[in-house]
């Protein structure tokens, strides 16, 4: 009887251990987290669950089920978002060394609350027919009336543009950054348009010769087609350093896993995952010593912009007030 009750109790053990599961909430393709999620259960016997919704679905069912929530995890893709929830009190503090020194300073939360998984840049977009390097350096060149009607740029609405004002304001001030938007947007030769794809066409169609996106779409179009025209030209690289934006992940304040799900994010962390992710969106891997292994490496290193993405998600809101006073759609 005793060795059957230690074996119903090893069973029971196995059972418990077998059925504990890990819940992600994002807004990004669950598909591309596909393979972690099988490597997790393989190795620790833990069946990760992912959720993808819009990222505005997540906070709000996170924040109406607080304490019952099954999220642990949340993986979203821009430091707004990140910001955001951690000013929600959505997040709890990562306490693994190894997570925490995986990313460098920039790409992590001052209060470790998120780090980053990948990052791109945002910054010039030109066609070398018409614009030559060392004609523009830093983003308030743009401004300058020599690029009237030269240039393109995408809506305000997202978050891209909202967190590269938000870094304006860091380095320049509101008053400055909204001076500097003004002019950009006085320079435009024609409506904003809806996103960098049709912002970097714009540009081969001769509408403008100059826009400002981000890297991963230019990646993702080249891998398309290797002739497309448009390059990147890093910005601020005698200064600042070029503004970078990017995806990262936490741990919900209410999951009772906290460890576990940190196991799961060093995973994510991990050379192999981190140019599996990064190459399926063409964007460079946040971790420290992995370099991108797509066309994007083909652009060379650049000196990137290492303020805190903390202090950049704090000037959000003058973001917005620069973004709303100028009527920038």
């Amino acid at each position: 009887m005793k060795s059957l009750l230690i074996g119903l109790l090893v069973a029971s053990a196995t059972l418990s251990a077998s059925a504990e599961t890990l819940t992600i909430y994002t807004d990004r393709p669950a598909v591309r987290l596909q393979p972690f999620v099988e490597q997790f259960k393989a190795e620790k016997g833990v069946d990760v669950v992912v959720v993808e919704k819009a990222y505005p679905e997540i906070v709000a069912q996170v924040e109406s089920e607080g304490a019952a929530t099954s999220a642990d995890l949340i993986f979203t893709k821009d430091l707004v978002f990140l910001t955001d929830m951690t000013q929600r009190g959505l997040l709890q503090p990562l306490t693994s060394v190894a997570v925490k020194s995986r990313v460098p300073a920039a790409m992590k939360d001052t209060n470790d609350h998120w780090v980053a998984l990948s990052y791109r840049a945002r910054t010039f977009m030109i066609d070398p027919s018409f614009v030559k390097p060392g004609e523009i350096m830093d983003y308030a060149d743009l401004a300058d009336p020599k690029w009237a009607g030269r240039i393109c740029l995408r809506t305000s609405k997202g978050t891209y543009n909202v967190a590269l004002i938000a870094s304006l304001v860091v380095h320049k001030g509101e008053a400055q950054a909204k001076a500097i938007m003004a002019g950009i947007l006085e320079n435009l030769s024609t409506d904003v348009f809806p996103n960098d794809t049709a912002m970097m066409t714009a540009i081969t169609n001769g509408q403008c010769d100059i826009g400002i996106g981000n890297t991963y779409y230019l990646g993702q179009m080249l891998a398309q087609n290797p002739n497309f025209p448009i390059k990147p030209l890093f910005a601020n690289q005698d200064s600042t350093g070029t503004h970078i934006n990017g995806s990262g992940i936490g741990v919900v304040k209410y999951s009772q896993k906290a460890a576990l799900a940190q196991e799961f994010i060093s995973l994510l962390l991990s050379e192999p995952a981190q140019l599996h992710l990064s190459s399926l969106h063409m964007e460079y891997p946040a971790a420290l010593g992995v370099s991108a292994n797509t066309v994007i490496k083909d652009w060379g290193s650049f000196k990137f912009d290492p303020t805190s993405w903390t202090v950049i998600g704090e000037q959000v809101p003058a973001a917005n007030r620069i973004i709303k006073e100028l009527d920038y759609k």
